[in-house]
C-alpha cells in the first residue's frame, strides 16, 4: 500500500478524531463546558479513546513504512493534541471564569430562556396577585405585614444619613439575605421545583403586598425610586436562582437520552455557574442599596438610573457570544 492509498483510507478517522478534539478543548474547563450545549455521553468518550489509540497506530506505521513525511508530522501533532484530552489533569483558570462570565453565561441564558420565563412568571404572578387583592382593600395588607412594620416604613422623602460605614454594613446584610434567598431558589430545583416555586411565589407576594400598600397611600412613586436602582440586578438574580432550580427540577423530569443522573449532574454543574452569576448580581445590588438608595435625590434621577441598568443588563444578556455564530453565518 502506497503513502497515498494509506491516508486516502484512514482520512475519515484521523479528520473526525481532529474535530472531537477540538470539542475536548471547549468543554475542557468548568464553566467552558457550561456555554456548549452538547452533553459529553460514555459513549462519545469510548470512541474518542479508541480513535486516539487507532491514530497512534496509524503514526507508528506510517513512521516505519513511509519515514517522517508530512502526513507523520500531522499525525504527530494530532496524537500529540488527543494525548493532551486523554491524559489531561483537569484544571480550572481564571480566563475560563472570565471567559464564562463575559460570553458563556449570556449564550446560557438564551439557552434556558423558557425556564427564565417560567421563573419570571411564577414570581409576577404572586406579586400581582398580592398587588391587586391590597389595592382592592388596604386592610388586606395585614395579611403579609404586621402593623409595627408598616409604621416602620419610610415616610416619603425620607433617607437616613449618609454613612460610609453604616451603609456599608448594611449592603453587607442585604447582600447575604438575598444570597440566601438565591440559594434555597436553586436548592429547590431537588424538590422537583416545588420549593423552588415557593420562594419565587413569596418573595413576588411581599413585594406586591407592599407596593399595593404604597400605591393606596400615594407613595408609589418614592416607593419605587427606592427599590428600582438595586431591584433591577437582585430580582434578576432572584429570577435567576429560579432559573436554574426549574432546570434541576426538568433535567430529573426529563432527562433526555442520558441517565437522570447524568442529566441531573450537568444541569447541576450549569446551576453552580448560575450561582456564581447571582452573586456577583447580588453583590452590585448590595452596593447600590447601600450607598445609592440613601442619597436624597430626585426621583427622575433614580428612575434613569435604574433604566441605565436595565438597559445594560439587557445588553449583556443579548448580545456577548454570539460573535462565533455570526461567523458562521
Amino acid at each position: 500500500m502506497t503513502e497515498a492509498e494509506y491516508v486516502k483510507k484512514n482520512a475519515p478517522l484521523w479528520k473526525e478524531l481532529e474535530s472531537e478534539t477540538a470539542f475536548f478543548k471547549k468543554r475542557s474547563g468548568f464553566f467552558g463546558s457550561l456555554s456548549t450545549k452538547e452533553p459529553i455521553t460514555r459513549n462519545r468518550i469510548d470512541r474518542y479513546t479508541v480513535m486516539y489509540n487507532q491514530a497512534a497506530n496509524h503514526l507508528a506505521y506510517v513512521r516505519t513504512f513511509f519515514g517522517e513525511t508530512e502526513t507523520a508530522k500531522y499525525l504527530n501533532r494530532l496524537v500529540g493534541n488527543a494525548h493532551g484530552i486523554v491524559y489531561a489533569r483537569k484544571t480550572y483558570k481564571i480566563r475560563d471564569g472570565l471567559r464564562f462570565l463575559w460570553s458563556g453565561f449570556p449564550k446560557l441564558f438564551r439557552r434556558e430562556l423558557l425556564m427564565f420565563a417560567i421563573s419570571f412568571l411564577l414570581m409576577f404572578g404572586g406579586f400581582l396577585t398580592a398587588y391587586l387583592y391590597t389595592v382592592a382593600d388596604v386592610r388586606n395588607v395585614s395579611l403579609f405585614y404586621d402593623e409595627s412594620s408598616l409604621q416602620n416604613l419610610r415616610a416619603e422623602g425620607q433617607y437616613e444619613d449618609y454613612s460610609v460605614v453604616t451603609n456599608t454594613l448594611l449592603g453587607t446584610y442585604i447582600g447575604e439575605n438575598n444570597i440566601i434567598v438565591c440559594l434555597e431558589a436553586l436548592a429547590g430545583g431537588f424538590t422537583l421545583g416545588i420549593f423552588t416555586s415557593y420562594v419565587l411565589i413569596y418573595n413576588g407576594i411581599i413585594i406586591g403586598a407592599l407596593a399595593g400598600y404604597c400605591h393606596v397611600k400615594g407613595t408609589a412613586l418614592f416607593f419605587w425610586s427606592l427599590i428600582l436602582p438595586h431591584g433591577i440586578t437582585e430580582l434578576f438574580a432572584i429570577m435567576l436562582s429560579g432559573m436554574a432550580g426549574l432546570m434541576i427540577a426538568y433535567s430529573f423530569i426529563n432527562p433526555g437520552r442520558v441517565s437522570r443522573k447524568t442529566s441531573m449532574i450537568i444541569a447541576g454543574k450549569k446551576a453552580c455557574g448560575i450561582a456564581v452569576v447571582c452573586v456577583l448580581l447580588l453583590i452590585i445590588s448590595a452596593v447600590i442599596e447601600g450607598n445609592f438608595t440613601p442619597l436624597d435625590l430626585p426621583y427622575w434621577e433614580k428612575y434613569a438610573f435604574s433604566a441605565i441598568m436595565f438597559c445594560l443588563l439587557v445588553s449583556y444578556l443579548s448580545f456577548p457570544g454570539r460573535e462565533k455564530s455570526l461567523l458562521q453565518s
